[in-house]
């Protein structure tokens, strides 16, 4: 079964914001790191991995839990999975990357807890502009781009670094991102 929407603003509201998600998510600026392969991209193939991932995001909201960490971090791996395997002729060395996935599930949960639709996520969007603020006044420490890392050990250390930064403003990971995001 999927999502039941209460009346058609809530229907446009939430398509405006998973469309918006998945838009933030696969526009990468990193030439070295883009979403696809572009010897062999389709048109019909790009539609149809976003189509997916409109899907998948429709049903984490159905399946959303905002205090497990665990069952988040496996979505995030999940839709990576999922679209590497099924899409990798049109993705760039045949992978949908952790970083990008976070980046869209991440962003969506925000949108969703903004408009009161689920409680406050457990992570936030990670990005530059984030990046940026975790590394701020720590030395030795680094973080590889959003759009490069496929390895969950990396995300987990940009969980890490903001749990750090939200515990010395006393609130959760997604009330600091809140307030540090529009902070350039």
């Amino acid at each position: 079964m999927g999502y039941i929407y209460k009346d058609k603003k809530e229907e446009f509201l939430i398509n405006e914001m998973i469309q918006s998600s998945i838009s933030s998510g696969l526009q990468t600026r990193n030439q070295d790191f883009p979403i696809y392969n572009y010897d062999n991209f389709q048109l019909s193939d790009a539609r149809n991995l976003r189509r997916d991932i409109y899907d998948y995001l429709l049903n984490y909201l159905l399946q959303y839990i905002s205090n497990n960490e665990e069952q988040h971090i496996e979505k995030i791996k999940n839709l990576s999975t999922l679209l590497s395997r099924k899409y990798k002729q049109i993705l760039h060395k045949g992978r949908f990357r952790i970083g990008v996935s976070q980046k869209i599930i991440n962003l969506f949960l925000k949108h969703m807890w903004i408009i009161g639709k689920i409680g406050e996520p457990i992570h936030c969007p990670f990005d530059n502009i984030i990046k940026i603020k975790l590394l701020k006044g720590l030395k030795g420490v680094s973080l590889t781009d959003w759009t490069e890392f496929d390895q969950m050990n990396i995300y987990k250390k940009y969980v890490q670094l903001a749990k750090n930064k939200a515990l010395e403003y006393n609130c959760g990971i997604a009330v600091w991102e809140l307030e540090n995001w529009k902070n350039r």
